[in-house]
């Protein structure tokens, strides 16, 4: 099998689709909030947090920056149960001895 290196290429195209990953997902929902004109704070409660107290009408960037906090609020929370998981399972085998 062939040793592959990392290259300036292959680090930007990593940068790349993390962005994408990252941005992607509120980018598109808060286009479709922007084009039927609704509010994000009314559909997804946070802590009753919402700045604007409308229904409707709210501006694309600040239902952006919700939808993002949200999502990468989420992905954390989805790394640390897999993070505490493989830890417990590495601590349940070093116990059986294995």
């Amino acid at each position: 099998m062939k040793d592959y290196k990392n290259t300036y290429g292959t680090r930007l195209l990593l940068i790349f689709t993390l962005v994408f990953y990252i941005l992607l997902p509120p980018v598109l929902t808060a286009c479709v909030f922007t084009r039927f004109n609704l509010n994000p704070f009314a559909i997804v409660k946070f802590l009753h947090f919402n700045p604007f107290f409308a229904d409707r009408g709210i501006p694309g960037y600040q239902t952006f920056l919700y939808l993002l906090m949200l999502w990468l609020g989420g992905n954390i929370l989805l790394w640390l149960m897999v993070w505490g998981a493989g830890r417990l399972y590495r601590r349940w085998r070093s116990r059986r001895g294995e």
